[in-house]
């Protein structure tokens, strides 16, 4: 039986995408007819070469203009390239009736039309109005609300670092977890209200009744909830988190592409605060929104104008009190802005993806900073960098780690690379792979901001891990007399049972580094010890060392 896929012509990489997830290149039996408005001959042979390079066991035989019945819904900048499976027999039976084919193509029109139409205004996955339907309702709904004074409220919710998933998993895995999240986020919504999917992991909602800030907060709140409860996949679970951007018809957008767009700056307002976040729009947001344009700008620029620069913050051993490695800390002076904050253009890089090469770079030039420092000072120092989700969750990441060792000539096991939880159990399984891998090789590897995650202790046990690093706002009230005192003694108490070495982060008094000794804590950082350092002020400190200890 023929089985048909309809698909329309953006670009080659989405045409490419469409094929690869339907997996339309392994059918020899494949028919292909390109639909279009557009005459030139060029752009039609150019689409036929695209799809018979991609795949070249299927047959196209027809690439046709659109006749009369087309022209309301086929423009020339849209093709529709229309994938059929076959039988053998049936393609056979086609090739040798060309004539008698051309004539079924008009017959079939009326139902092509109708899939042209249902494709046009409803996502495939989840059948949800997309985005080109959904901004017409809105549209409608907006002069309903205009002739009766009524409020609207619309959502913008969009997935934290959905990304890793599709790219540690694949798409289709992506598509089916986008599916539940798009049951979940339909089962909670009130009557009134308008759900549909603006692009692959962006939802957004339209509510026209009891639009009260505190409903819809309420509203937004059990979104969250449903969307944060663990998904299953092949037998395999997965957490996933959402942020969400709220306004307002009248207040805050008097048509459907104001407040469509205020809602999404709403949303990256909430992923900026770390996700997993409601954010209900403001004007001072649509000036920042600029802003943060002007910093990508600035950002896509300044590795190669070399405006990134390390510091480190120096790591010691509570046992013997000595130095024995740092932490590199990555820092931006922009010509314009001065210093710029990490909090401020990490996020940005990640979100950009420019976080790959930024990341590369920072490993590569720690390594060769570590190596030179221990030709001249301490040959067993050791450095730690910080490693972002989206890098890690990279295929190239481990070759990444090769290279900048192999270039630095620094020993493996003088690297340590510091994971956060919610970096790790975005795919656990994938992620104990890749620190094995790294172990394999010699490199150390850290648990970040310990505390903070989705701290999982049947989790914790199987990763293969080296060290414990508790997060900063356990240690900032460390006092005798304080509930920290209890968590960190729990959390120092594992990482001994765990047989790995447990690091204190956030230092800032004496009280503390005492109270940290008594806890039986391997090793700190912190302003109590120092600050981070200048490469300068780094040499010369191990070099005031070194004259101590001779």
């Amino acid at each position: 039986m023929a089985k048909t896929y309809m698909c329309f012509y953006d670009d080659n990489d989405q045409l490419n995408h469409f094929i690869d997830k339907h997996k339309l290149s392994e059918y020899p039996n494949l028919l292909v007819q390109i639909f279009t408005g557009n005459t030139d001959k060029t752009f039609i042979h150019n689409l036929q070469y695209i799809v018979k390079e991609k795949a070249s066991l299927a047959t196209v035989i027809s690439c046709t203009t659109s006749s009369e019945i087309f022209t309301e819904k086929l423009s020339e900048n849209v093709p529709v390239i229309s994938f059929t499976i076959l039988e053998k027999k049936e393609l056979s039976s086609i090739l040798l009736q060309r004539d008698s084919f051309e004539s079924v193509q008009e017959q079939s029109y009326k139902s092509l039309l109708e899939k042209i139409t249902e494709l046009s205004n409803f996502d495939h996955d989840t059948g949800l109005p997309n985005r080109m339907r959904f901004t017409e309702q809105l549209g409608e709904m907006l002069q309903l609300a205009k002739k009766k004074k009524r409020v609207l409220a619309v959502l913008s919710i969009d997935m934290d670092r959905f990304k890793l998933i599709n790219d540690s998993l694949g798409h289709y895995a992506g598509d089916f977890i986008l599916k539940e999240i798009a049951y979940r986020i339909e089962k909670v919504l009130p009557s009134g209200s308008y759900l549909g999917r603006f692009s692959g992991d962006k939802f957004t909602v339209i509510m026209s009744r009891e639009v009260q800030i505190e409903a819809v907060m309420k509203v937004s709140k059990s979104i969250l909830m449903e969307i944060s409860k663990q998904v299953y996949h092949k037998h395999q679970e997965y957490f996933v988190t959402a942020s969400i951007g709220v306004c307002f018809y009248p207040e805050d957008g008097m048509d459907e592409h104001e407040l469509l767009k205020n809602a999404d700056i709403a949303t990256n307002r909430s992923k900026q605060k770390g996700g997993n976040q409601i954010t209900f729009f403001s004007t001072e947001m649509n000036e920042e929104a600029i802003s943060r344009l002007e910093l990508e700008s600035y950002l896509r620029k300044a590795l190669q104008k070399n405006e990134f620069f390390l510091m480190y913050q120096p790591l010691i051993d509570l046992g013997t009190g000595k130095v024995f490695g740092s932490e590199a800390l990555i820092r931006w002076n922009h010509p314009k802005l001065g210093l710029v904050s990490p909090a401020d253009f990490i996020p940005l890089a990640e979100e950009t993806g420019l976080i790959l090469e930024i990341g590369r770079w920072v490993l590569r030039t720690a390594c060769m900073q570590n190596k030179k420092w221990q030709s001249i000072e301490n040959s067993h120092l050791s450095v730690s960098v910080n490693v972002s989700a989206y890098q890690f969750q990279q295929p190239s990441f481990l070759d990444d780690v090769k290279q900048a060792l192999s270039e630095s000539q620094l020993k493996p096991q003088y690297l340590t690379l510091e994971l956060t939880e919610s970096t790790m159990l975005t795919n656990i399984e994938y992620s104990i792979s890749i620190m094995k891998e790294l172990q394999k090789i010699g490199v150390k590897v850290s648990i970040d901001d310990f505390g903070t995650g989705y701290s999982s202790l049947s989790y914790l046990k199987e990763l293969p891990i080296n060290t414990l690093k508790i997060d900063r706002s356990f240690i900032n009230n460390l006092r005798v007399d304080t509930y920290d005192i209890a968590i960190v003694k729990a959390i120092i108490t594992m990482g001994h049972g765990l047989e790995v070495k447990v690091v204190a982060e956030g230092v800032e008094t004496k009280e503390q580094i005492d109270l940290l000794k008594e806890l039986n804590c391997h090793y700190a950082q912190g302003f109590y010890i120092h600050k981070p350092l200048m490469i300068a002020d780094f040499e010369k400190g191990l070099r005031e060392l070194v004259r101590k200890q001779d």
